[in-house]
């Protein structure tokens, strides 16, 4: 049944052009409520013509797009009132809580809403904040390098203000960060409700890329930091409800204030009819990867394993199949074909690239994941939907689905440690009541707590009760 209603998703360097996890879920969520329009806010890292890599449902109205590194100057006839910048350059340099700095930071956006930013590179008030906060905290850095750092630092910011959406009935951004500023400003704007959904915490994974980046100085990293999370506690404290994907999160929610009356846990979900299959019988042992090969999927490190396994197993038949697209990041694939040949696995590791994946965990004997970062990884749930064991490392949601208070379905190691994955696989390799149960938990839990129904149905319901007024829903 239509309704009218109309959600605007913003998204960030993900949907339509990347695949796996955010962009999944957009697509599933999208094409599981057909009775909503949606109008889809891409903001990109760059100008870089992408493929599309999804079939763009029919209820999506239009994809607007911005490269929010880029020069943007959007047809908008009312000036933004910068003359607040001198009041958060004074609490910037006096030193003041984070607290107060988000709170005069709101009320500069909410009063902007909708209007224009592009003069503020040239305006008095930015140049007074750049000479303001040299002399207080960075004077002992050269004036052009700083000046640099904080335009670099600020313009993907003024090109998210700048990127004012079209009327919808609810914002939702399925991250905080640059995305949550163009939700916060439609919120504003048209006085509508906004929903932020975290699948990972993204100001502690900017905040982990900038302590160890190299290309940013250590003496401005701490402003860097900072910066994210404030954007986060803007998006915390503006929007009407604050959904994540498993408990965790919300221990770094709370950290930054948000409001636990807004906060609400729904898992991702999966059509378990669609992965639960007979298993397929064959050769040997296979273990299969499922996702892009990415540095954050920590691919070398499955690789490393597997050359441990295969020492301790000598002549036994096993496989790695590697399943995923491989052109996100084509020297970090180029680096993993390396060492799987420097490692001498060339007849057991297999990069299969883009698949049906359905076609293969039937085959699967364990699924392994060897990310060093997550949110509630899909292909673990397709995994225990087939009844497929799993080796997961302890990031995200990982071990909380895995260790799950209903029964175990597989094993949790240390990211990037090789050795403790190898034992991990071995123990399942030996012992098939072992994998059984854990397959049997599998098909049981995922049924219960992460079917796709169950999921759709609370991003429906919550629509509805904010559209009409009501508080977010408990789930």
């Amino acid at each position: 049944m239509k309704t009218n209603m109309r959600i605007g998703i913003i998204a960030e360097g993900t949907y339509p052009y990347i695949t796996g996890g955010v962009s999944s879920w957009i697509q599933t969520l999208i094409s599981n409520l057909p009775e909503f329009e949606f109008e889809i806010y891409h903001l990109r890292p760059d100008s870089k013509k992408r493929e599309v890599r999804y079939k763009i449902p029919k209820n999506v109205v239009r994809v607007h797009e911005v490269n929010i590194f880029g020069d943007f100057d959007p047809d908008i006839s009312e000036k933004a009132d910068l003359s607040m910048l001198d009041t958060i350059t004074d609490v910037i340099v006096k030193n003041r809580s984070l607290e107060e700095l988000v709170s005069i930071l709101e009320n500069f956006i909410e009063k902007n809403a909708g209007k224009s930013f592009s003069k503020i590179f040239s305006s008095k008030e930015f140049w007074n904040l750049v000479v303001k906060t040299y002399r207080n905290f960075f004077s002992h850095r050269g004036f052009t390098e700083y000046y640099w750092v904080i335009r670099n630092l600020i313009l993907p910011i003024v090109n998210s203000l700048n990127f004012v959406p079209e009327k919808c009935d609810i914002f939702h951004v399925p991250s905080t960060g640059y995305a949550s500023l163009v939700g916060v400003v439609g919120k504003f704007l048209y006085n509508v409700p906004l929903i932020i959904t975290e699948h990972g915490i993204y100001h502690r994974e900017r905040e982990r890329e900038i302590i160890i980046s190299k290309w940013l100085p250590e003496d401005y990293k701490t402003m860097w930091i900072n910066l994210f999370r404030a954007i986060s506690m803007i998006a915390y404290n503006t929007c009407d409800s604050l959904t994540t994907l498993f408990k965790k999160n919300q221990l770094f929610q709370l950290e930054l204030g948000a409001d636990p009356k807004k906060m609400v846990i729904i898992p991702n979900g999966v059509d378990v009819d669609k992965f639960d299959m007979p298993k397929e019988k064959h050769e040997g042992f296979i273990i299969g990867f499922v996702g892009r090969v990415t540095r954050i999927k920590d691919v070398k490190t499955a690789i490393r394993s597997i050359r441990v396994v295969k020492d301790v197993l000598r002549n036994k038949k096993i496989k790695f199949l590697i399943i995923g697209p491989t052109d996100e990041e084509q020297d970090y694939y180029e680096e993993c074909k390396k060492l799987s040949k420097n490692l001498f696995l060339e007849d057991v590791v297999e990069f299969l690239g883009r698949q049906n994946v359905r076609e293969y965990y039937p085959k699967l004997d364990l699924l392994l994941l060897s990310s060093v970062s997550e949110g509630q990884p899909l292909v673990i749930l397709e995994a225990m939907a087939a009844g497929v064991p799993i080796v997961a490392t302890d990031v995200g949601a990982c071990k909380e689905m895995v260790y799950d208070e209903e029964g175990q379905c597989g094993i949790i190691v240390p990211p990037k440690n090789h050795i403790m994955m190898a034992k991990a696989i071995l123990k399942l390799y030996e012992d098939a009541e072992l994998r059984k149960v854990f397959s049997q938990n599998a098909k049981k839990i995922v049924r219960k707590k992460y079917r796709l129904d169950l999921m759709i149905k609370r991003y429906r319901d919550l629509y509805l009760h904010l559209v009409r007024g009501q508080t977010a829903l408990k789930t």
